[in-house]
């Protein structure tokens, strides 16, 4: 079992540098200026650049790769879990699924006829997935950890909330000026909704890179 474990936390770190390698070579190849906090990271996956309408296929490419990529590993993690008697495996399995369905989805070029929708949904799907997934297993992994509150609170007490708590915050976030942003089409709400895209997978990144072999 603690080898599977390890195969699982392994996989779940691969998706860091895929998503940052991805999505740094599709900002390299980008025929145009890629503003960070101000576009979309699904500008990047468009087979004709958003806003001077170069082809933009290498980059596109790169992103729909990248992304395929992301939905393998979350589908392998998926079967490892319902596979074996983990502790929750329906539920991490489950959460997997989403996640891989979701990268699946964004896979597809923005810019792809009518399949634009299917993009957007996979977009929020993979965002909000990769958050919640990482919320399920930050906070089994405090309870399990401090199912009675220590009477000295160490360093790994305070981490482990701290991270639970972040990453909470961080979708809700999101998903308050995403939701809006798209009814309304408020310049301001889109720039917050494009912020807090970037600030959530970084955050969920950095939360994947801690979780220890019980966490699985």
């Amino acid at each position: 079992m603690r080898r599977i474990q390890k195969i699982i936390r392994y996989l779940y770190w691969l998706i860091v540098p895929t998503l940052v390698l991805t999505v740094g070579l599709a900002i390299y190849f980008l025929p145009e200026p890629y503003k960070f906090f101000q576009d979309y990271l699904s500008e990047l996956g468009a087979q004709i650049s958003i806003k001077e309408e170069i082809n933009n296929q290498i980059s596109s490419i790169i992103m729909s790769v990248g992304f395929g990529f992301c939905a393998f590993i979350s589908i392998v993690i998926s079967i490892l879990y319902f596979a074996n008697d983990f502790q929750y495996k329906y539920l991490k399995g489950s959460l997997g699924l989403v996640l891989a369905f979701g990268s699946s989805l964004t896979a597809i070029p923005q810019d792809k006829g009518n399949l634009i929708i299917l993009h957007t949904i996979g977009a929020a799907l993979f965002i909000l997935g990769f958050g919640i997934l990482n919320f399920t297993l930050q906070l089994l992994r405090f309870v399990k950890k401090h199912q009675e509150i220590p009477e000295v609170r160490r360093f790994d007490y305070y981490l482990d909330a701290s991270i639970v708590v972040l990453v909470f915050a961080v979708i809700v976030l999101v998903v308050a000026f995403f939701i809006p942003s798209e009814i309304t089409k408020n310049p301001i709400l889109i720039l917050l909704a494009i912020i807090f895209q970037k600030i959530v997978l970084i955050v969920d990144c950095l939360a994947l890179l801690v979780l220890d072999l019980d966490d699985m």
